[in-house]
């Protein structure tokens, strides 16, 4: 690195030039992950002189995509920013637990584990640990956390498919700890009934799991109109995924390297919190 008393050997801007402008580049970059194109067939849309120089783009465009977009650990700082604001505006002496809930309204979120199709892996330790049972095919795995309002606020550091949901989850917590972030609101996680037993981990949330009937014990018609009632605002989530699985990228088989997955996954909940963003805008007038 040149110190500053040293002297430049080089002009600032100096060395060689892009083929492609910038704008062309982080077109690449949305377009492979919106269509998931071959490297190949992109050369011919950008009159690129081989697939490296596709590559390389677009590995020098997701730094610059990760640094704007609203991924999910900016869009949760966001919105809890937003909570405490609006909590700390409403601060009022309380009697009631009317006047509590209106006071303090609960913070809506919705668990799921994302699995995606991946590539069948060479060596044998990796087929083992990727392959899922419940998927019959080797996939990598995610916990993703999102609202109502369609934004992904959270999403696990990537796993094999063959680990279960809630290990995985469970896993997350005692690692990250980013659950402990929730614990000044009135949080509540909707969740199906793959995360049964997040009562015991004693997280600093309120949980509402779908119950699970079990040999020789079928569920109440109460714990039905339960499910109902749970899986109705749990379905929201579905919608946030389809979203996310518009981009190819995270929908067809992952033919990517697994270290990149992380990131990848992080610029598209991105650009789907941006569309959300906007949504949010226009139907509250709230810019988040």
């Amino acid at each position: 690195m040149v110190g500053r008393q040293q002297k430049r050997e080089r002009s600032i801007g100096g060395g060689a030039k892009f083929a492609n402008p910038l704008e062309d580049r982080l077109l690449m970059a949305l377009i492979y992950y919106r269509l998931y194109l071959t490297q190949e067939f992109m050369t011919l849309l950008f009159k690129a002189a081989n697939k490296s120089v596709i590559c390389r783009n677009i590995q020098l465009a997701r730094s610059v995509l990760e640094a704007v977009l609203p991924v999910p650990e900016r869009a949760r700082r966001r919105i809890l920013a937003i909570a405490k604001t609006e909590a700390a505006r409403r601060q009022k002496r309380i009697g009631t637990v009317e006047e509590f809930v209106e006071a303090y309204p609960e913070l809506t979120f919705l668990i799921y584990c994302v699995e995606q199709e991946k590539r069948k892996p060479k060596d044998k330790e990796g087929r083992k640990n990727d392959y899922s049972g419940k998927k019959k095919k080797h996939t990598r795995k995610q916990i993703v956390i999102g609202t109502p309002a369609g934004i992904i606020v959270d999403q696990s550091p990537s796993v094999g498919g063959r680990a279960h949901d809630f290990k995985v989850f469970r896993q997350d917590c005692q690692n990250r700890r980013v659950v402990d972030e929730f614990a000044e609101h009135r949080a509540c996680f909707y969740g199906d009934s793959g995360f049964q037993g997040i009562e015991g981990l004693a997280l600093p949330i309120e949980s509402r799991i779908s119950q699970r009937a079990r040999r020789n014990h079928p569920l109440t018609r109460d714990e039905k109109k339960l499910n109902r009632l749970r899986n109705s605002i749990r379905v929201e989530i579905e919608h946030t995924f389809s979203r996310r699985k518009k981009y190819r990228i995270a929908s067809e088989v992952y033919r990517n390297r697994d270290e990149d997955y992380d990131t990848t996954m992080n610029i598209v909940s991105g650009l789907v919190n941006l569309r959300a963003y906007d949504r949010v805008f226009q139907r509250t007038g709230v810019k988040i």
